[in-house]
């Protein structure tokens, strides 16, 4: 295997060492299963990010036969569900690329025979800085302008006409099919246990009385790192594996929080108003489906710390990243104070014994 580089200066070499073998295992598996066959060689095989659900890793895959190479990115699926989120991340993208909408090409998927294990798919890397990276460095005139064409693209996606393909995504897998808050409400209740209850009382009281919308295409995980700019113009948008058909409203709730606590809550109430500007319409109730964002967050931090990340599908160590994640956690427990009026003493409780150095939460501005 020729010219593997292991990414990250803070890795140790027991990690180096296990990034390196993943390339080899790799490479033993494309050398008989790679669309169009060839004399391949596998070159600069890095690992790229360590979030909280996939490992993603990068290569450059030579066919010496040809002289031809291509850069690739290979997303291995940790979790008790890793064979239908592998599936459905594939089959999405897939889609959606037949369609027009801006993602990488896919090549690859493999559930059943993995070197390492567990599911993978191989797709195209897009080169280029995340939209955030851009965002950072711009001037305030550049900047809306890109907050604009992330603003564009969300509400070009919730506009996606999923009918003309709802047999195809339903074959794909059961995300594929029409999700029910309520239903994922009460899904959530079973999965927190005890100390719960009026939390989910108010949301459920509270649902009863939303201006229905109709389900559309979400992305799950929409912010600005999930956009890469080609040429620092051509936005493609990754990391599909939380697509759901459901209420837009919980895919544009989720992306304010993230960005409205990791960054500035200005800066998510800037991508509010430019959607509603471009949607040409105010979007009802979003102060209720930023507390289900809001509860969502905590909640999966809370059960993975306490039951284990992959019972929500999440890569082992996952946990340790979110304990790292303690201010974001707070301003998020801040975000469900302020939009219900209400504690939630167990998250309180929680976050205290995480860090009891870190001040309670207080009512956000």
């Amino acid at each position: 295997m020729g010219g593997v580089v292991s990414g990250g200066d803070n890795m140790t070499g027991h990690m180096i060492g296990q990034v390196d073998s993943m390339g080899e295992m790799l490479l033993s598996y494309l050398q008989k299963h790679w669309p169009g066959g060839g004399l391949l060689d596998i070159r600069n095989f890095t690992r790229i990010t360590s979030g909280w659900e996939n490992e993603v890793y990068s290569f450059q895959l030579v066919n010496q036969s040809d002289d031809t190479s291509s850069d690739l990115v290979l997303r291995v699926y940790p979790g008790n569900d890793a064979k239908a989120k592998s599936r459905w991340e594939f089959g999405i993208i897939d889609l959606l690329s037949t369609t027009g909408f801006p993602v990488p090409d896919v090549y690859l998927l493999e559930v059943e025979a993995s070197p390492f294990l567990r599911p993978f798919l191989i797709m195209e890397k897009i080169s280029g800085p995340s939209l955030r990276e851009l965002i950072s460095n711009a001037t305030p005139h550049d900047a809306t302008g890109l907050v604009n064409v992330f603003c564009q693209l969300f509400v070009d996606l919730h506009s996606w006409n999923w009918r003309e393909h709802e047999a195809t995504l339903a074959s794909i897998s059961k995300a594929g099919r029409i999700s029910d808050l309520k239903v994922e409400l009460r899904t959530w209740q079973r999965l927190a246990g005890l100390g719960w209850e009026s939390t989910f009382d108010w949301l459920l009281t509270q649902h009863a009385k939303l201006v229905d919308q109709p389900p559309c295409l979400t992305h799950g995980d929409f912010h600005p790192d999930n956009i890469i700019m080609r040429e620092e113009s051509i936005p493609y948008v990754i990391d599909w594996g939380g697509a759901r058909l459901q209420d837009f409203r919980l895919d544009l709730a989720w992306t304010i929080l993230l960005v409205g606590t990791y960054d500035r809550w200005e800066m998510g109430e800037m991508i509010l108003e430019q959607y509603e500007s471009i949607l040409g319409k105010n979007v009802a109730d979003i102060h209720y489906f930023y507390a289900v964002a809001a509860l969502r967050r905590l909640l999966s931090v809370y059960i993975s710390v306490t039951s284990g990340a992959a019972e929500l599908g999440m890569r082992q160590g996952a946990e340790t990243m979110m304990v790292r994640d303690l201010p974001h956690l707070w301003r998020v427990y801040q975000v469900w104070q302020s939009n219900t009026g209400m504690d939630v003493p167990v998250i309180q409780d929680f976050l205290d014994e995480l860090d009891p150095k870190q001040p309670s939460a207080g009512n956000m501005e």
